[in-house]
């Protein structure tokens, strides 16, 4: 009887986004590549410095998996700055398990991928464009929902969060439409009109939203997590891409393309009720179906 293959995935940032527990679920098991008690400018230096060198004792700056990745087969990391190192040291302690690179940022705004030594891994990422001019294969943005701790009241019919990033002029447009056409709006530009928000806070929010605003950076042809959120907790989702009508999920009952589609019927779009994909499309893009792709 073959045995199920199992995942390890080390992505720290989204095991906090999550609050995932460290367990196990269909041969996944999800953990942070680094231990998180280690702050300050001066220990991240050292911590780097120590794992960019073949030393002993690495093992005091990499999360609990180092105990763990010997049962897995494949071992999935994030384009973080520490992850050439950690390549290095698990194609030198398990040189025969297979290791992927997987980018959930562009690669303009990330590690290069020049910088991967690609004999030792293989690199993948969620933006089609940069895998075409990087030589990269392609596995879409993935979401695990959250429990937004029961069920919210809605306070506001759109909401939007994220950092101006060259983005101000067109979300400022785009909030003061919304007002005109009756719509309670909040628009968190973190660092501007806001503070950086928790993912919890961030959920409540979308929770408590009718519709969740997407827009991409200039540049960015990957999916990012605003439409999965609306997706999952079941929301209107306006976006500046227009690249959403080529998805699988894509529904006009529940999809607005800001600049595309027609302005007049804007209102039309947020009065009627929530048309969306069934639970099957939900799951294609959930945890499973996205450690399922790198086996194709």
């Amino acid at each position: 009887m073959m045995t199920q293959p199992k995942t390890l995935v080390l992505i720290d940032s989204l095991y906090e986004q999550y609050g995932l527990d460290g367990a196990e679920r269909d041969g996944i098991l999800f953990l942070p590549m680094l231990k998180g008690q280690w702050t300050g400018r001066a220990i991240r230096a050292a911590r780097k410095a120590h794992l960019s060198l073949d030393l002993p004792g690495r093992e005091l700056w990499l999360g609990d998996w180092t105990r763990a990745a010997g049962d897995y087969d494949t071992i999935v990391l994030a384009d973080a700055g520490n992850t050439p190192n950690v390549v290095r040291y698990l194609k030198q302690r398990y040189p025969r398990k297979r290791v992927i690179v997987w980018y959930r940022n562009p690669v303009a705004a990330t590690l290069s991928p020049d910088v991967l030594d690609r004999s030792a891994c293989e690199v993948w990422s969620f933006d089609p464009a940069d895998c075409a001019a990087y030589g990269m294969r392609y596995n879409p943005q993935f979401y695990i929902p959250r429990d937004p701790g029961g069920p919210q009241a809605i306070r506001q019919d759109v909401f939007f969060v994220g950092q101006d990033k060259g983005r101000g002029p067109l979300l400022a447009q785009m909030e003061q439409a919304l007002q005109k056409a009756g719509c309670r709006t909040r628009f968190c530009v973190v660092g501007v009109n806001s503070p950086r928000l928790s993912y919890r806070e961030i959920v409540a929010e979308i929770a408590a939203s009718r519709v969740v605003v997407d827009c991409p950076c200039a540049g960015q042809a990957g999916l990012t997590l605003r439409p999965l959120e609306a997706l999952f907790y079941r929301k209107k989702l306006l976006t500046t891409s227009p690249d959403i009508k080529t998805r699988d999920f894509y529904h006009p009952g529940w999809v607005f393309v800001w600049g595309q589609d027609d302005p007049g019927a804007l209102g039309e779009f947020l009065a009627r009720p929530w048309q969306g994909p069934d639970e099957a499309c939900r799951d294609a893009y959930g945890l499973k179906a996205w450690v399922d792709r790198f086996a194709t």
